[in-house]
């Protein structure tokens, strides 16, 4: 990871936002949009940012627990500091950026980045059972969806079993090993498979995927806020959430930049078919990402910021090694 390189894949990731942000009021039908948006109650979009916030804190929190899973104890404002800076990176090209979690956390709490990148693996799998299992609450409510989300279900649970399973990790090695680069790196590789097995094991997830869904489900409550702001009452709270899950899965199979593009076209695109207007369903999702996506970086550079000494060194020098 290159951090300066990492600035300009994030900038080029902020113009192509405006560019789809520029598409959707297009659709919209641009003097609609910026009215809705012009009309859009302040307390409404503040309690978006508080329930946002919510999000980051038990996510954060949870970061805290896996390290101290693995061993190194650190205190809650740490973990704060790491997962908030983290989310800098929610925009990097193909996420690639999520290294620098892993990377702060090797100098606040001394766990080799190898443990690291295999918590922030564990970390999505966790992330990506919540939100399917999210998006099949309202689909159940709607009696919508048909077979697409349960078989994602099966087979996310069932690649999770299988990920976690000492029988998968010891034939992948014995893979791997037969590779000169993997050879020099094996303890790398050993490590990052125990953090992987540990985080991924049924009593780890048991606590790890309900707090995922209590955060995301926290950023669908204020998205729900978000329509019935705009005037559309055609969603319940667990139908809302269940949109705004939807479009998150389908935006983080995209491995785009924060989901950019797919989360905007899904979301809309959903409203719209749920029967809210072209320009309310616009608003509506320029308004969310504002309020989980853009938030979250700008409260990731905030906090990056308080610590100048790491900083500093994360500008002026990169490890290139996994150890």
């Amino acid at each position: 990871m290159n951090l300066r390189k990492m600035i300009g894949g994030m900038a080029l990731a902020g113009l192509g936002s405006v560019l789809i942000y520029a598409v959707l009021m297009f659709i919209g039908d641009g003097p609609e949009v910026i009215a809705a948006l012009k009309a859009f109650p302040l307390d409404t979009f503040a309690w978006m940012l508080v329930l946002s916030l919510g999000c980051y804190l038990i996510r954060a929190l949870r970061w805290g627990a896996l390290l101290r899973l693995e061993g190194y104890p650190v205190r809650a404002r740490d973990s704060i500091y790491l997962h908030f800076s983290g989310q800098t990176m929610s925009v990097s090209p193909g996420r690639v950026g999520e290294v620098l979690k892993p990377w702060l956390s090797t100098h606040v709490a001394g766990m080799p980045m190898s443990r690291g990148i295999g918590l922030i693996f564990a970390e999505r799998v966790a992330d990506l059972i919540a939100v399917v299992v999210l998006s099949l609450g309202g689909l159940a409510a709607m009696k919508t969806g048909g077979w697409t989300l349960p078989l994602a279900l099966v087979l996310v649970v069932g690649g999770t079993a299988v990920g976690a399973s000492d029988w998968f990790h010891e034939r992948a090695l014995l893979v791997l090993a037969r590779h000169r680069w993997v050879r020099k790196h094996e303890a790398s590789l050993g490590s990052l498979s125990i953090a992987i097995r540990r985080a991924l094991s049924w009593r780890t997830l048991a606590w790890s995927v309900p707090a995922s869904i209590v955060a995301w489900g926290l950023e669908g409550v204020g998205f729900y806020l978000c329509v019935r702001a705009l005037g559309f009452d055609g969603l319940t709270a667990v139908e809302s959430i269940s949109v705004y899950s939807i479009s998150t899965f389908v935006g983080a199979l995209s491995f785009m930049p924060g989901g950019i593009g797919l989360t905007e076209a899904s979301m809309a695109g959903l409203l719209v078919a749920v029967g809210m207007s072209a320009s309310a369903a616009s608003a509506a999702t320029l308004i969310t990402r504002v309020a989980t996506l853009w938030w979250a970086v700008a409260l990731g550079w905030l906090m990056l910021l308080t610590r100048a000494r790491l900083f500093r060194e994360l500008i002026s020098s990169v490890p290139e090694s996994a150890e």
